[in-house]
């Protein structure tokens, strides 16, 4: 009787605790079953702000227990936690009661409520857009620095260094204008815009926050119809699909950058030895081009991706660039072929300039203007590229691409589930971007290359 009236006392001071609206207080409570007391205990309350990581903590509950239970609403979500210890990110204010549920092995259980408050973060424009702010600073200072260095205001710089500068932002100035004036490279130009614009500027604007595909789900009730308040409806996963589009587009567009860069870079190293080199040498790398160019790209791709089978995004970058570098590689060296008998690469010769030197002060810039169209035309493949495996199930985890929510919409059958928008827009994203890419890196090679510039 007397340890009954103690276990009544304590319940009540657990169940004292300021709940949130709709929760019944008398939950909280404290089981004595035999020579086994069941004890919950969850801890404090805690005041947090908007996005922390909750630490919940069970360690104070006693008795044999063997099952710990951690339950609470969230959203139009009843939520579920294991374990004595775990934890919870909540992203949006509010103030939440979580249930602690303790258990023996005979199904006897006692519970304890934590009351968690979350109050909404202030707005930190460093934290929320550095990545804006980061890629601005880098323009603005690039930009200032060629200004300076064209107009003379950088002393230490040499005379000869500025007026190669001058030259090479002439030669880049008349390109643009030819570009602006080239229909192909004007609607290009007005795609990607719009795309980067989108990459840059859309995680900030996002419903959702910093959402991660994989295993990771989302706090919105799935598989919800486009309202009000998610304009595409969510997906399987709980995640805002609108959220998931913006953020696509900076993935996606890095994924294919990186990976055109790295093939160019590849490429462009391969073509210059080996066309510089000539005799056994270029036979020999050229036959190895061959049979890398005798395998399709797409099934090469696909099984490198199915060895290394848990792939990330620097993964999936990677597996496009090193794949990708054979035909970039055949065209450079075509040009270095033509490029190493002009007169002025046999003046440098004749002066005793090194092979380095001459590649490097004469071949190497001549050859350049080539492998820049040809990298733009090679960021549409590798976005493509990036598409279909990440449809065909070897996508990056973790990580959100527009190919990611094609494969995510067609395994939930989309189509038929009232969410069209998941699988139609993703698809519609990924040919307008490639769309901009292929026109504008069209346009390029009209323009700079020799062999199809219009005279």
């Amino acid at each position: 009787m007397f340890f009954a009236l103690i276990f009544q006392v304590q319940a009540t001071t657990a169940g004292d605790r300021p709940m949130a609206p709709g929760v019944d207080s008398s939950r909280a409570k404290v089981l004595a079953v035999g020579n086994n007391t069941l004890v919950a205990n969850a801890g404090t309350d805690q005041t947090v702000m908007q996005r922390t990581v909750v630490k919940f903590s069970g360690s104070l509950s006693t008795g044999n227990i063997s099952y710990y239970n951690w339950t609470f609403y969230y959203f139009g979500l009843n939520r579920t936690l294991k374990g004595e210890n775990t934890t919870f990110q909540f992203a949006e204010p509010g103030v939440f009661n979580v249930t602690l549920t303790v258990s023996d092995k005979s199904g006897h259980n006692a519970t304890d409520i934590v009351v968690i408050t979350v109050d909404k973060k202030p707005i930190d424009i460093l934290g929320t857009y550095w990545p804006e702010i980061v890629i601005a600073a880098a323009v603005i200072g690039v930009v200032s620095f060629l200004y300076a260095a064209v107009t003379g205001r950088i002393k230490t710089l040499p005379e000869a260094t500025q007026e190669k500068l001058k030259l090479g932002i002439t030669r880049w100035r008349k390109i643009f204008s030819q570009v602006l004036h080239n229909g192909m490279g004007m609607f290009g130009i007005i795609i990607l815009i719009f795309f980067i614009g989108m990459a840059i500027f859309g995680p900030s604007v996002a419903p959702e926050k910093g959402i991660y595909m994989a295993q990771i789900k989302g706090p919105y009730a799935p598989l919800q119809h486009p309202s009000g308040a998610h304009w595409l409806g969510t997906d399987y996963f709980r995640h805002d699909i609108f959220s998931e589009l913006l953020y696509g587009a900076r993935t996606s567009i890095i994924v294919g950058v990186f990976s055109a860069i790295i093939a160019s870079v590849l490429g462009a190293i391969v073509g210059l030895y080996s066309g510089y080199a000539g005799g056994w040498k270029d036979e020999v790398i050229m036959r190895a081009n061959d049979v890398v160019l005798s395998i399709p790209w797409l099934v090469l791709m696909i099984v490198v991706a199915a060895l290394l089978q848990k792939i990330d995004l620097t993964g999936i970058i990677l597996i496009i660039g090193l794949t990708g570098w054979s035909t970039t590689a055949r065209m450079v060296r075509a040009q270095v072929l033509s490029l190493k008998e002009r007169q002025f690469v046999e003046r440098a010769r004749a002066i005793g300039a090194s092979d380095m030197s001459i590649i490097r002060r004469h071949i190497m810039p001549n050859a350049f203007p080539l492998v820049f169209a040809n990298t733009i035309l090679t960021v549409a493949v590798s976005i493509l590229s990036e598409a279909t495996l990440s449809f065909l199930g070897l996508r990056p985890q973790n990580t959100v691409t527009w190919g990611t929510m094609l494969s995510q919409a067609n395994t939930a059958d989309a189509f038929h589930i009232g969410l069209q928008g998941w699988i139609i827009l993703p698809g519609l994203c990924i040919v307008a971007v490639v769309l901009g890419f292929t026109l504008l890196g069209y346009a390029l090679d009209d323009i700079m290359n020799p062999k199809l510039r219009k005279r």
